[in-house]
């Protein structure tokens, strides 16, 4: 299992990511909305009166969740895609490579 994810990030599937689902949220209208609507959360959060470590806590505390969020994101489609190949493999759609 490591080794086939290990492969997917070799074959730099963020690349892959990306081009699968840019494509896709820019027609999505829910997500469309999430980005409207955040960027009207953000113009509202700059215009708080917020000392500035206050601000620092606040901005440290997205980005983290951000990174978090997108980390589990590529985390998840490669687990999918791990899914889809054991699936085809199991079922004798696609037969497993032996490496000798």
């Amino acid at each position: 299992m490591e080794d086939l994810i290990d492969k997917i990030s070799e074959a730099g599937i963020g690349n892959v990511i990306d081009k699968r689902t840019d494509p896709l949220l820019l027609h999505d209208d829910e997500y469309q909305q999430d980005c409207s609507d955040l960027d009207e959360l953000e113009k509202r959060y700059m215009e708080l009166e917020l000392s500035p470590k206050s601000k620092i806590i606040i901005e440290d505390y997205l980005a983290c969740l951000d990174t978090t969020n997108c980390r589990a994101n590529e985390i998840y489609y490669m687990a999918g895609i791990r899914d889809a190949i054991l699936f085809l493999n199991k079922t004798g759609m696609i037969k497993r490579e032996i490496d000798n």
